[in-house]
Parts: structure tokens; C-alpha cells; sequence
């Protein structure tokens, strides 16, 4: 049944992920939704927020995936509470499934891509009952690839992995907690390269000092950060407001303002 549960949650994640691109690949959603079909929605939630910081800088650029975050999260969580490890050793399990995941996906896209021309001979025939059939076919082994490989994974490794933690000296677990406590200002690193800028440096300023000298925990950091945003976004709204106000608007200006407005969106 766990294994059951464990691949069920990889065929939801997936799902959500693929099909309309509902962000359930993100670890905090994997791992909570892995935590309730385990029958353990807290330890989902715990673990999906430790992971979420580790693979927060981890964004598929250009259609490359550098890492599987949502086969990480998923198999990460599902090893803490059935191998009942803390959130840090789930942490250093995840990183081999994640990468694991995206060799698996790189190879269903190379079946994939095979199956294009065949697509396009069915729409050239005008055949497009073949042409669903066809489709239909490519989605069922998409979910059936990552069913498989959650129920085979619990089925046959959840012993082997349970037996394997026990047998981890105190020394090397201790490093493992001490790593996995690096791994999430590695994931703010990675963010932080394409989002850093001088405007943006003194928020980050002063999260830091709100964690450090404050003693804030992130949740609070959190909810302070969404109300100055709140704020910033008001007050961006109201510049932008008065100034149209303020200025009379000729036709030459008119669509000066139009075309500057389309390339700022």
C-alpha cells in the first residue's frame, strides 16, 4: 500500500505538472501531497519546506532540467516517514532521485520526439481519430513511467534504504545534518543570481537582519516581506496613476505611452 501511495503521488505530481503546468512539481506540493496519501500530512508539510529551500534557485531554463525537484520531493519525503529519518537525512536522499528523474525524463522525451513524424502523417491524412489514439498513448506511458518507478522504488528499496541509514555511523550522519543545513543557502544563492540587483539588495538586508538580530523564523520574515510588497506595488500604481493624470495626453504621446507600456509587459 505505501508503495501504492508513494506512486500514485508521482503519477498526481506529474500530472499537475504537465497539464496546465499547476506548479505541483514544486517540492513543497510533492511532498505534501506525498505526505497525505502516506496517511502523514505534517511530516509532508515539514520535510516539502526544508526541500523547497534547497531547490528554490532550481528553474528549467530553455527547456533543460537541470534537476527533478518534484521526484526529489516526492521520494524525500516518502523516505522520512517510512524510513522515519529526520528531515535533513531525507534531504541528501533526494538529491540522487532528482537527478535520476531527469535522465528518465530526458529519455521519454527522445521516445517522444520519435513519435513526431507520426503525428504528422496522421494530420496530413486527415486521420485524427489515430492522431488521439496516438497522443492518448503517449500520456498513459508518461504516467505509467513515473508510477512505476515510485511503486518499484518503495517496493523493493524501502528495507534496503531503512537498513542503509541504520548502518550510517553517528559521525557521517552528523555530516549529513550539518550538509543538508548548507544545501538551503545554496538554493538562495542560486535565486539570488538572477534576481540580484541594488534595488533589491536592502530587502534582503533586511530579512537578514530580521533573522539574525530579531530572531524572526521565516514564516514571520515571510508575511513582513508580503506586506512591503503590498506596499511597493501601491505605491508603483499610484506614480504611475498621477503622472498620466498630470500630463495631457496628445495622439503622438498617446502611442509613445502605448508602445513603451507593451515592452515594459
Amino acid at each position: 500500500m505505501q508503495a501504492l501511495a508513494v506512486g500514485l503521488a508521482c503519477v498526481l505530481v506529474k500530472f499537475g505538472a504537465w497539464w496546465g503546468a499547476m506548479g505541483w512539481d514544486r517540492p513543497m506540493i510533492a511532498s505534501t501531497i506525498t505526505g497525505i496519501l502516506l496517511g502523514k500530512p505534517v511530516e509532508g508539510i515539514t520535510v516539502g519546506a526544508a526541500l523547497e529551500l534547497v531547490y528554490m534557485g532550481t528553474q528549467s531554463m530553455g527547456g533543460v532540467i537541470p534537476q527533478d525537484y518534484g521526484l526529489g520531493g516526492i521520494f524525500g519525503c516518502a523516505f522520512a516517514i517510512l524510513v522515519s529519518a529526520k528531515p535533513s537525512v531525507a534531504v541528501a536522499l533526494s538529491i540522487p532521485f532528482s537527478m535520476l528523474g531527469t535522465l528518465i525524463y530526458d529519455l521519454f522525451k527522445f521516445w517522444a520526439t520519435s513519435l513526431v513524424t507520426r503525428f504528422q502523417t496522421h494530420l496530413e491524412n486527415h486521420q485524427i481519430k489515430a492522431f488521439k489514439r496516438l497522443w492518448n498513448i503517449q500520456a498513459f506511458v508518461y504516467l505509467l513511467m513515473w508510477f512505476l518507478l515510485g511503486f518499484i522504488s518503495i517496493l523493493a528499496g524501502t528495507s534496503a534504504i531503512k537498513a542503509l541509514v541504520n548502518m550510517i555511523p553517528t559521525v557521517i550522519m552528523n555530516s549529513l545534518t550539518v550538509a543538508a543545513g548548507m544545501l538551503p543557502a545554496l538554493g538562495m544563492a542560486l535565486l539570488m543570481i538572477s534576481l540580484w540587483s541594488k534595488k533589491l539588495a536592502p530587502y534582503f538586508f533586511i530579512g537578514f537582519g530580521l533573522v539574525a538580530f530579531f530572531k524572526g523564523t521565516l514564516i514571520e520574515v515571510a508575511f513582513l516581506g508580503a506586506a512591503v510588497a503590498f506596499l511597493a506595488v501601491i505605491g508603483q500604481i499610484g506614480k504611475h496613476t498621477n503622472g498620466n493624470n498630470a500630463q495631457p495626453k496628445t495622439a503622438e504621446s498617446a502611442e509613445e505611452s502605448e508602445e513603451e507600456d507593451f515592452y515594459n509587459d
